[in-house]
C-alpha cells in the first residue's frame, strides 16, 4: 500500500477550477518531489491531502487513512510547511521540549541526537529569534522528527534559502532518505530536488503532466537537442523533412528543438549545411528536470496558442 495516495483530485473554487485530477501515489520509502512553478497547484494539492482544504472531489488516503481522520495517525505523519514556527524567546533546545511535551507520547527521538542529525548542536543553547532561516527550519525539522515519523511531508523546504542552506537541508533530507523515511517534498527548486528524489511528479498549471521514477522521467529527455543556425526558417524546414528528427516546440525564437535518433545529429547537420544554412551550434540537451519541465512548458504554450487560435 502507498504511504500516500492520490485519485483524480479536483479543486475548484466558484467556477474556477485549480487542481485538474491529479492522481498519484508515493511508495514507502520513496522520496517524492511534487515540483512545479509557484501557482501550479502544489500547495493546493497537499492541503487537500492533508485534510485542510476540502477537495471538491477525488479521494486520498495518508497511511491508510482518510484526510478526515489523520488525528489517528498520531506520530506517524508529521508535516513541515514554508513557514516554520518556533517560539522565538525559547531557546533551540527548549522548543524541542516545549514540542515534546504537546506531542504526548513517550517514545520520542532524543533531543541531543536530533539536534545532531539536523546540524544546530551549537546552537541548542542560542534563542530561535536568533537563528537564521535554513536554522530555523532545519528545527522545524528536527521537531516533525520527534515521534518516528513514517511520512514526513515538506512544503517548499529551500525556499529562501542561501546556498550554505540549501546544502544543510539537502544533506538532512538525503539523511532521512537513506534512514528509510518516506518524503513528500512540494518545491519549485528543480535542479536542487533532483538531487534527493526518487520520483518525480510535474505540476503544470494544475495538472500532474509527469509522474513516475526519476530515472524513467529523466529518460523521456533523451534525445533531445538544440539547433542554432541561420536562416532558422530554412532550417527548420530542412529539419522537418530530415529521417530520424523530431521537432519540438519551444518558446525561444533563435533556436530549433529536436528530438534526434541516435545516428540523427550527423545527418542534420550535414543536410543543413549542404542546402546552405550556417550552423552555429547543434548541442544535445543535459538530461535533467529543468529540460523535462522545459519542455512540458513548451508544449502547454503551444497548445493554449493552438487553442486560441481555432476558438
Amino acid at each position: 500500500m502507498p504511504a500516500l495516495e492520490i485519485q483524480s483530485l479536483r479543486k475548484r473554487y466558484g467556477r474556477h477550477e485549480v487542481v485538474h485530477g491529479v492522481s498519484l501515489g508515493v511508495e514507502e520509502g520513496a522520496v517524492y518531489g511534487l515540483v512545479g512553478p509557484n501557482g501550479s497547484g502544489k500547495t493546493t494539492t497537499l492541503s487537500c491531502a492533508l485534510g485542510l482544504l476540502r477537495p471538491t472531489s477525488g479521494t486520498v488516503s495518508v497511511l491508510g487513512e482518510s484526510p478526515r481522520r489523520l488525528h489517528r495517525l498520531g506520530g506517524r505523519l508529521a508535516v513541515v510547511f514554508d513557514t516554520s514556527i518556533a517560539v522565538r524567546d525559547l531557546t533551540v533546545r527548549q522548543n524541542l521540549r516545549y514540542l515534546a511535551r504537546l506531542n504526548g507520547k513517550r517514545d520520542l527521538r532524543d533531543e541531543d541526537e536530533l539536534l545532531g542529525q539536523v546540524g544546530l548542536t551549537a546552537l541548542a543553547d542560542a534563542r530561535a529569534s536568533s537563528l537564521s532561516l535554513g536554522q530555523r527550519k532545519r528545527l522545524a525539522i528536527a521537531g516533525a522528527l520527534l515521534a518516528r515519523p513514517e511520512l514526513l511531508v515538506l512544503d517548499e523546504p529551500l525556499s529562501g534559502l542561501d546556498t550554505l542552506g540549501v546544502r544543510q537541508v539537502l544533506a538532512l533530507m538525503r539523511g532521512l532518505r537513506d534512514e528509510g523515511v518516506t518524503l513528500l517534498l512540494s518545491s519549485h527548486r528543480l535542479h536542487e530536488m533532483q538531487e534527493v528524489v526518487t520520483h518525480v511528479g510535474v505540476l503544470l498549471g494544475g495538472e500532474l503532466r509527469v509522474d513516475g521514477p526519476l530515472d524513467e522521467v529523466l529518460g523521456r529527455a533523451t534525445g533531445r537537442h538544440r539547433v542554432r543556425a541561420t536562416p532558422l526558417e530554412r532550417a527548420r524546414e530542412i529539419a522537418a523533412r530530415t529521417d530520424g528528427v523530431e521537432l519540438l516546440d519551444s518558446a525561444r525564437t533563435d533556436e530549433l528543438r529536436l528530438r534526434l535518433a541516435p545516428d540523427g545529429a550527423p545527418r542534420l547537420a550535414r543536410a543543413l549545411v549542404e542546402e546552405g544554412c550556417e550552423l552555429f551550434a547543434l548541442e544535445r540537451e543535459e538530461e535533467s528536470l529543468q529540460t523535462v519541465f522545459e519542455g512540458l512548458v513548451d508544449a502547454h504554450a503551444a497548445a493554449a496558442t493552438n487553442f486560441e487560435a481555432t476558438s
